[in-house]
């Protein structure tokens, strides 16, 4: 039975970091709306169906403003206090916030909007063939975010300090599962970024 097969499957949660204050977009950047969509709110709807053990969104500077923008979706938003340390606090905050029965996380940004459910399900799929290790997306010849970071991982994750991001935990590439994501190259930095569709 269908039911079965994903009972079996370890636990596996979203973790969109959307914390920022996003300077160089001068405006709070997780709610640019690009066809009529805030982009947190697309990354959680593209997300979710991957996720079986729910999707946590971290917030920051616009706390109240993106967690207006979630309700009713299906996610669940967590306030960092701290998200003026960077974007390592905001990885440890929300892995803070995810079950004891979470097996691993898969970590996205709110700025990657070219990304989409089929990618984030190839991405599962590549994981479970070894769940024992990350699992990354590889665009501009590196691997980064998103990626699946399985528990034996999160210590290292929530040592992160400032804004040295996930990225630096999957340079090792022999260890991590690399998943060709160009879509993830699209960025949005700044507001010329919405117009870039990778």
């Amino acid at each position: 039975m269908e039911t079965q097969a994903k009972t079996a499957e370890p636990a596996l949660a979203g973790l969109v970091l959307a914390a920022g204050a996003a300077r160089r977009f001068g405006a709070a950047k997780q709610l640019a709306q690009l066809d009529g969509l805030a982009l947190v709110v697309r990354v959680v709807r593209a997300l979710a169906p991957a996720c079986p053990a729910g999707v946590v969104v971290v917030t920051g500077a616009y706390q109240e403003e993106v967690a207006s923008a979630l309700a009713g979706e299906p996610a669940r938003c967590v306030y960092n206090p701290g998200w003026r340390a960077g974007m390592g606090s905001s990885i440890g905050r929300g892995l803070d916030q995810l079950g004891a029965q979470t097996a691993a996380a898969l970590v996205a940004l709110a700025d990657q909007p070219g990304i989409e459910t089929a990618h984030f399900l190839a991405l599962v799929a590549a994981w479970q063939q070894q769940p024992e290790q990350p699992a990354a997306a590889v665009y501009g010849g590196h691997a980064g975010v998103p990626a699946i970071f399985p528990r034996s991982y999160w210590p290292a994750l929530q040592q992160l300090q400032g804004d040295r991001g996930a990225r630096s935990l999957l340079r090792d590439s022999a260890g991590v599962t690399a998943v060709d994501l160009p879509a993830a190259a699209w960025d949005v930095d700044e507001p010329d970024d919405l117009q870039g569709r990778g």
